[in-house]
């Protein structure tokens, strides 16, 4: 079994490491690759954090983002790879060509059954976020908890765990949270930043997704579709669907919520569900994957289609619970 000293020990017997994170990053994507980036330099490391998209508005922020590059323009040659909070190739987006340079890689992730091929692996699904996998590292590097680096796990932590409230909380995470508080962080501002902040283009989008919200399976399902006119009509970009469906797993009656999203030729799903609804088992025959409570996916083809196959898979495992 990989242990977090393990992976200190081959990140520093590495050089010019690029820390991978998935297209369309979160909060623990990105809050977890630059804690990560930040305690590499801070042992003398060059290291930069890789993703095919930019930082969303909502963590603007987050400190050291001026580390994060496209996978067009990366600040130096790699000659190994960190992959962080990511499970599968096919989230790399644009950077998947970097997997092919045939560069040692390790993995730190904390979802069931990543496939990713590395020489050394940190996955650990009972964690509350890949932030936390990360603080364990940093310790096994012997690094000390920066005011940045607490910033960057206290978002990877709090937003994952939707500000502490999903059962996946943990005793760990929470003293992991701790430690990054003592370090003097601001975490009312960042907790407006994160949670409570919306911008009039995000609020719109939220509009309309709340206004066509309907409730399958005699309202245990919570479906909501959004399309590209949406977005045009709001003036809002993908980054602004974070949060959508936990508006349609809080209402009341719904086991499992699934927020549809045309982009591009392909339809992205994110679920999140209560009780029994494992959204994870459900989407990996799909090719999906996540947390049993929180799970995405991505399809091509035509939306109407595509929202049917996910709506019937997930009223499958509800009615199974009957």
């Amino acid at each position: 079994m990989t242990t977090s000293r393990d992976v200190a020990e081959w990140l520093k017997s590495h050089d010019d490491l690029l820390i991978l994170t998935h297209l369309h990053p979160d909060g623990d994507a990105l809050g977890s690759s630059l804690a990560l980036c930040l305690a590499l330099e801070s042992i003398g490391k060059r290291a930069a954090v890789c993703c095919q998209d930019g930082c969303p508005g909502y963590l603007d922020a987050l400190p050291a983002r001026d580390r994060l590059h496209l996978p067009e323009s990366l600040p130096f040659e790699p000659k190994a790879l960190a992959c962080v909070d990511l499970s599968v190739a096919d989230r790399l987006g644009r950077a998947a060509f970097l997997l092919d340079r045939g560069l040692p890689v390790c993995c730190v992730d904390h979802h069931e059954h990543p496939a990713l091929a590395a020489e050394v692996r940190l996955v650990n699904p009972q964690a509350a976020a890949s932030g936390e996998l990360i603080d364990e590292i940093r310790r096994a590097l012997d690094v000390p908890l920066t005011r940045e680096m607490a910033l960057c796990l206290y978002v990877a932590i709090s937003t994952d765990t939707g500000n502490f409230a999903f059962s996946c909380t943990t005793p760990d995470a929470l003293r992991t949270v701790a430690d990054c508080v003592e370090t003097g962080i601001d975490i009312d501002e960042m907790n407006y930043e994160l949670f409570r902040k919306r911008s009039r283009a995000r609020t719109k989008l939220l509009g309309r997704a709340l206004e066509g919200m309907s409730f399958p399976c005699a309202g245990r399902i919570a479906l909501m579709t959004l399309r590209g006119d949406d977005f045009a009509a709001c003036g809002a970009a993908m980054a602004d669907t974070e949060g959508i469906v936990n508006f349609g797993i809080n209402a009341e009656g719904v086991l499992a919520a699934i927020l549809a999203v045309r982009q591009g030729d392909q339809v992205k799903f994110s679920l999140r569900s209560r009780g029994a609804v494992n959204v994870a088992a459900l989407l990996r025959p799909l090719g999906g994957g996540g947390h049993e409570r929180a799970a995405g996916l991505t399809l091509e083809g035509d939306f109407d289609a595509c929202v049917q196959r996910v709506l019937s898979a997930v009223r499958t495992a509800v009615e199974g619970l009957e």
